[in-house]
């Protein structure tokens, strides 16, 4: 009992601020806030009910994989049948808790978004616990916890079918699940480290090149020797996800489609520097030229930057880089529907919440890279910012490496503020002896 009080003492501030975070998030889950799930004779009942158009059709392959037995996302008039259009970890776990929903005879929305919230809340954990391990210091862990709970995103999505909140719980729980695997240099560890990477790369596939960074981590830690039986030992993971997955496609399209078909979607929604050009333009120039989306993109990505550098150049680095992580007008993803619903002081709250959030993490990840966590994270959302920024960049895609940027802004504000506090001790003492 002594322990459990013990334990509960040292994580108590976490502990309350959970606490708090859980009746947010019940809040939410019980009104359902924000023009969206409030307005169905103006975005649509697929919308409204499962929180975006990509959420909608997500659900209605999970229905249909339920009743119909067929895989397939419905990404066009044209479309029909199986097609290996998304992966499967999305419209699988919707699956399951729709399927679920229907045996217990109990609501399948509030179901999925029960599950969701507690991911979410899962992540707060996985945050702090993170932190704990590569600063072992509480105030870093409670900082970057908080920013991420007061952040509108979590609130937002854990109510919607998208696969935000599965995937960067996904992503947490491989780098809790990676630095355990290093330091006790254990193989099971590196085994589970494998399958839930695997999995999340299921939900979203852009982090996919992040694996071989940690892989060359393995590598400086262990030697080459080790470093390659890891890398072997970490196969076991996509043998066991992925494999099933591109076995399928081969069969059954003749294309092993590691991830998904419509990667040429996604990269010529991108060759469009801010946007200027309406994507049926684009669509339309793919077509009149005969080539597939994917080879009328690189045909504009070489032919942009050939006529046009600066202009392509500050797309694909500045111009996406902003717009993964605000909308137009500075504002974070998922704050937009409750424009009518929130006071100015919450809006005005969330926009600077963001901004606070970003700015400090992208700043502390440049002056704080003397330290290795700080530079091993850092990098992690680098290889995300570059991997995305070759596709469409949206403030949604964005989200996923957003608890990482509060480890590394609360590592950032942690050390800022112990600077002030010694600046001002030394001063005092300064005084004391003048």
């Amino acid at each position: 009992m002594s322990k459990i009080v013990t334990m509960l003492k040292k994580h108590l501030i976490f502990i309350v601020f959970l606490s708090v975070y859980a009746i947010v998030n019940l809040f939410f889950l019980n009104i359902h806030p924000g023009s969206i799930y409030n307005e169905p004779e103006r975005f649509g009942e697929g919308i409204s009910t499962y929180g975006s158009r990509d959420a909608a059709l997500y659900s209605k392959m999970a229905w249909q994989l339920i009743n119909e037995g067929v895989y397939g996302y419905e990404h066009g008039p044209d479309a029909q049948g199986s097609n290996a259009y998304v992966t499967y970890g999305q419209p699988f776990y919707l699956t399951a808790i729709f399927k679920t929903a229907e045996l217990l005879n109990t609501n399948h929305l509030m179901l999925y978004r029960l599950a969701n919230m507690f991911l979410s809340l899962g992540i707060a954990i996985l945050i702090y616990t993170i932190s704990y391990k590569l600063f072992s210091n509480r105030w870093i862990s409670n900082i970057a916890a908080i920013l991420y709970m007061s952040h509108i995103a979590p609130l937002h999505y854990f109510r919607a079918a998208l696969t935000e909140i599965p995937s960067m719980f996904l992503l947490l729980l491989s780098i809790l699940f990676f630095i355990v695997a290093l330091r006790r240099k254990d193989w099971k560890w590196h085994v589970a480290f494998g399958i839930i990477a695997s999995l999340m790369l299921m939900f979203r596939a852009t982090p996919a090149p992040m694996l071989l960074f940690g892989w060359f981590i393995v590598v400086a830690r262990y030697g080459w020797k080790d470093g390659i039986k890891t890398g072997f030992i970490w196969c076991i993971g996509p043998l066991l996800v992925m494999a099933p997955w591109v076995a399928r496609n081969l069969i059954q399209f003749g294309e092993a489609y590691l991830f998904s078909s419509h990667a040429g979607g996604p990269l010529l929604a991108g060759a469009n520097p801010f946007n200027f050009q309406p994507h049926s333009e684009l669509m339309a120039g793919a077509s009149e030229a005969g080539m597939t989306q994917e080879e009328y993109a690189q045909h504009l990505i070489a032919e942009g930057f050939s006529s046009n550098f600066a202009l392509w150049f500050s797309w694909f680095t500045v111009g996406k880089t902003f717009w993964l992580f605000f909308d137009q007008n500075m504002n974070p993803d998922g704050l937009g529907p409750y424009a009518q619903t929130f006071t100015d002081f919450w809006k005005g709250f969330f926009k600077w919440q963001n901004i606070l959030l970003v700015f400090t993490g992208l700043i502390s990840a440049f002056l704080c890279r003397k330290h290795k966590p700080v530079v091993f994270l850092s990098v992690l959302i680098l290889i995300y910012i570059v991997s995305s920024n070759i596709f469409l960049a949206i403030p949604r895609y964005g989200l996923l490496v957003m608890p990482i940027l509060t480890i590394i802004a609360a590592y950032g504000l942690f050390t800022f503020v112990g600077f002030l506090i010694g600046k001002w001790r030394t001063r005092q003492i300064k005084e004391t002896l003048t």
